[in-house]
């Protein structure tokens, strides 16, 4: 697993100097505001955001439901994973950002709320 992590690591990083482009936008908040558990308006099990760049949906059960790598930049967080052996990048804007809650805009241009439920 954690040879998949570093793969998942390299592939994010690779697309976000791809897309970045020569143009840096100063961020409005830091990765450390995002680190945390989360509970998400779009899924039931929370969302774990961890320093280290890493990601999982753990059950109650303490089951890792889903796992991927992500990076807060130019005020958006991309989230990487892999889905049936192809590796998926979702870049999304961060509307608002406070300690308690953020919110980021979805592809289909739907708003996704997290709460915080622990640091």
């Amino acid at each position: 697993m954690v040879s998949r992590i570093w793969k998942l690591v390299a592939v994010t990083w690779i697309v976000l100097a791809v897309t970045s482009g020569c143009t840096k936008k100063e961020s409005l908040y830091s990765e450390k505001d995002f680190v945390g558990k989360w509970e998400s308006s779009r899924v039931t099990t929370p969302v774990h955001l961890y320093e280290d760049g890493e990601w999982e949906l753990i059950t109650e059960s303490d089951e890792v439901q889903q796992y991927g790598v992500w990076l807060y930049s130019d005020n958006k967080i991309l989230w990487t994973v892999r889905v049936n052996g192809k590796i998926h990048h979702d870049p999304n804007p961060v509307l608002s950002a406070t300690a308690n809650e953020f919110q980021l805009r979805e592809k289909d241009g739907s708003v996704t709320t997290f709460r915080r439920i622990a640091p």
